[in-house]
């Protein structure tokens, strides 16, 4: 007990600084609404890794951490490879508006609860994720197409990886990565 204790005291401080580390626009937000979005974007993942962080094992962790990672290495893959311009012209030439990243970090943890510890749970998280999408759009820093494909990546990642009974392993062997998905049918 006291190892897991151990291990939960050194793990979630790391994961709440590489989860806050993908977020580097977090303090430019121009509106009051906007500046909800933006921490919303970071509440709703941080308290689905607090909810893993606090159950017995480390499975919880490393599911949150595997889907949380690949939802938004696709995000900013798609970012990068399909330029498209932000609604808010202001902005300059930015050309990274799809899709929305706000709003699959979001989705992100909330999908996390609903997959890991039931819908009654998750609720709430919804409800903020929407809400982040929502504000994403109403600051003109997004469309609704933006929004809708950013929330689709992180559901289906985070669907894909998440289970109470999946095991997601990786293993790096001459300069080879492996991804292994396991899934208990006890």
């Amino acid at each position: 007990m006291a190892m897991n204790s151990l291990m939960k005291s050194k793990v979630c401080p790391f994961f709440s600084i590489t989860l806050l580390s993908c977020f580097p626009g977090l303090s430019f937000a121009q509106s009051g609404l906007e500046s909800v979005g933006d921490l919303t974007q970071v509440i709703v993942p941080a308290y689905a890794l607090g909810m893993a962080a606090n159950e017995e094992g480390s499975e919880g962790v490393t599911q949150w951490s595997y889907s949380f990672a690949a939802t938004m290495a696709t995000v900013y893959a798609i970012k990068s490879s399909l330029p498209v311009q932000r609604p808010d012209y202001e902005n300059g030439d930015r050309k990274d508006s799809f899709p929305s990243g706000h709003t699959a970090a979001a989705f992100s943890g909330a999908t996390f609860i609903h997959r890991r510890y039931g819908l009654e749970r998750a609720v709430g998280p919804y409800a903020l994720a929407v809400f982040t999408g929502y504000t994403r759009i109403e600051a003109k820093r997004h469309r609704l197409g933006d929004v809708l494909v950013g929330a689709s990546i992180a559901t289906a990642w985070t669907w894909a990886l998440v289970d109470e009974k999946a095991q997601v392993q990786v293993s790096v062997d001459r300069g080879q990565v492996a991804l292994r998905y396991v899934l208990s049918l006890d």
